[in-house]
């Protein structure tokens, strides 16, 4: 495991966070595939009793505080200050933080930080410009959820940060994380893209998605956001960011199988060869 991992930092803490992580998410995953509980957003908000804000309120309160967060975080590593008074002073784009890139953690990092920002960034252009939104979502689904994206934003990038003082993995799995999560980022981009078409005529109600990877699965929008979260864990190396990617990964199944049974239920005639999230397996 330390082969292709960093050492774990000697944090009890963070070790509390992976095995917290880890039980989250099978719980999640768990009460979702069983309809034990879901997460009230979407097509499983209907009929909730919960105080209710706007789908794309919600959806910003989801998505805006991680990428703060990413960002400030992305603004300090930069060290921008510093880089104004270069291009200042010079005239030449100079940034600061060449001086601080001198070992493959510190790269790691910046990467790291970068991808993390845009992850969340993408998300929020998505809900302003993309998504096309006709219910609600319940504010304590909402809360949650904000807080869970905000925390995992904060301690992905926060347990690379305390990685750079470790040794570094014997295999540098980085360029792979970049390619699955350029894959992931774009692939989820382009399903949301064709779930924003079913609603262009202004239709309010659910239809059957077509397109891409929906002729094959309910959620190709889930699985490219898997995608995703496995290339930032790839791109960590990090015990933390693939507890973090088990735990998504965990819950959009979980949430992909019950949307499929919704599907099954709502529309006579669902084509029976579509998946819940992979292609030809689940």
């Amino acid at each position: 495991m330390g082969y292709y991992l960093f050492q774990n930092p000697p944090s009890l803490y963070i070790q509390g966070l992976e095995i917290i992580q880890l039980v989250t998410g099978l719980v999640l995953g768990f009460t979702e595939c069983k309809d034990i509980m879901h997460l009230k957003y979407s097509k499983f908000n209907q009929g909730s009793p919960s105080a209710q804000v706007s789908s794309r309120t919600g959806m910003l309160m989801l998505y805006s505080p991680a990428c703060l967060i990413a960002s400030f975080f992305l603004f300090c590593k930069l060290d921008w200050p510093h880089a104004s008074i270069l291009l200042h002073k010079s005239g030449l784009l100079q940034l600061s933080i060449i001086s601080q890139l001198h070992t493959e953690a510190s790269i790691r990092l910046l990467v790291l930080t970068v991808a993390v920002a845009l992850h969340f960034s993408k998300r929020v252009i998505e809900v302003l410009f993309i998504h096309r939104y006709s219910g609600g979502m319940a504010i304590d689904s909402v809360v949650l959820i904000s807080f869970i994206y905000s925390f995992l934003a904060a301690c992905l990038l926060y347990v690379m940060q305390i990685s750079e003082s470790l040794p570094s993995p014997s295999m540098n799995l980085m360029p792979l994380g970049i390619l699955l999560f350029i894959v992931g980022m774009s692939g989820n981009l382009y399903h949301h893209y064709l779930l924003s078409r079913l609603r262009k005529d202004g239709a309010k109600g659910y239809r059957i998605p077509q397109g891409g990877l929906f002729e094959f699965v309910v959620c190709p929008h889930y699985l490219f956001e898997i995608i995703d979260f496995v290339g930032l864990a790839f791109i960590s190396q990090t015990a933390f960011g693939f507890c973090t990617a088990t735990t998504v990964s965990l819950y959009l199944l979980g949430r992909s199988l019950s949307t499929r049974e919704w599907y099954v239920k709502k529309f006579e005639g669902f084509p029976s060869h579509r998946k819940a999230l992979i292609p030809f397996l689940i």
